[in-house]
């Protein structure tokens, strides 16, 4: 049989594969020539479509007593990851298991019924049961972008974050679990604006306010801020690279930071690099943009917006 016997990015077993003409040799030849992978015992995938979420759905399948968890979870939800995806599924099992899978990240947890979901017949963890174990095992920006998306979407809600909080109270890694949901924030509209939140808090800055609206001097929408810091009117934006792929994108994120400037306002931009790689960078050019903005506030130039 042809791979278009296969439903594309499927995960299937070998009993799927048999009833649409496949033979144990057939599935064996696939795998050796590279166009399927055995994720486990008995299931198979299109290996162009085996990514991590296929795998940890292969894994529970496979084994009925794990719960998708963690990492795999997150991604099973839609929830990003800031920083490494999970080398292999992530799963968690009842604390007295004996189980041991190879190529498999196994958690062994307590975990209550409403703890669990189902998703497309897989069972995951609920998404607070899932954030908290993210806060408890990932580093703290990896926590408080995935956070900052589900509050953002409505896909959790706190009192149920504190309940799992609150149930885990003396488990490994719980207290920077709860520093995350401590520094979550629902405003944040991009993984990158999460952790350069972290960034500037961490480098001691002044706090900024978040997805502010700035009228022109006639009262009319001119823009809405990333971040804000009133006390020195300084904007700042925070900048995925794919943003200006696009010439009319850039064109038009070029007038309207003209415009802003022309009302007497401070531009700082940044992208991924400086809050992950380079977090001194990023102080400086801000550091800079604030005595801009006390340069102009001490020359007399009028302030032309309001916010």
């Amino acid at each position: 049989p042809t791979m278009r016997a296969i439903p594309e990015g499927a995960v299937f077993s070998a009993e799927q594969a048999y009833s649409l003409g496949w033979t144990q040799s057939a599935l064996r030849h696939a795998v050796v020539r590279g166009r399927l992978l055995r994720l486990r015992r008995g299931f198979y995938a299109v290996a162009d479509a085996a990514t991590p979420e296929i795998a940890a759905r292969a894994v529970a399948a496979n084994y009925p007593a794990g719960v998708v968890s963690h990492r795999s979870a997150a991604l099973l939800q839609g929830i990003p990851i800031v920083g490494a995806l999970p080398a292999v599924p992530e799963i968690t099992v009842p604390p007295g298991s004996n189980t041991n899978l190879s190529g498999v990240h196994v958690h062994r947890a307590q975990l209550r019924r409403h703890d669990r979901r189902l998703i497309g017949g897989t069972a995951v963890t609920s998404p607070a049961r899932t954030l908290v174990d993210l806060g408890r095992s990932r580093p703290v920006r990896t926590a408080v972008a995935a956070l900052d998306a589900a509050l953002r979407s409505g896909a959790v809600r706190e009192h149920e974050l504190v309940d799992v909080l609150q149930f885990c109270w003396n488990w490994p890694g719980i207290r920077r679990a709860q520093r995350a949901v401590d520094a979550a924030d629902a405003l944040a509209e991009s993984p990158l604006e999460s952790i350069s939140r972290l960034a500037i808090h961490d480098l001691g800055l002044p706090k900024p306010a978040l997805q502010v609206t700035l009228l022109d001097q006639f009262h009319r929408f001119a823009a809405r801020a990333d971040f804000y810091w009133d006390e020195f009117g300084v904007v700042g934006e925070a900048d995925g690279g794919s943003k200006y792929d696009s010439r009319p994108v850039l064109t038009a994120e070029k007038e309207r930071q003209e415009r802003l400037e022309e009302l007497g306002l401070v531009v700082a931009r940044w992208g991924w690099r400086e809050p992950t790689r380079t977090p001194g960078v990023l102080g400086r050019r801000l550091e800079l943009a604030f005595e801009r903005g006390r340069l102009r506030d001490r020359s007399g130039f009028p302030r032309l917006w309001s916010c």
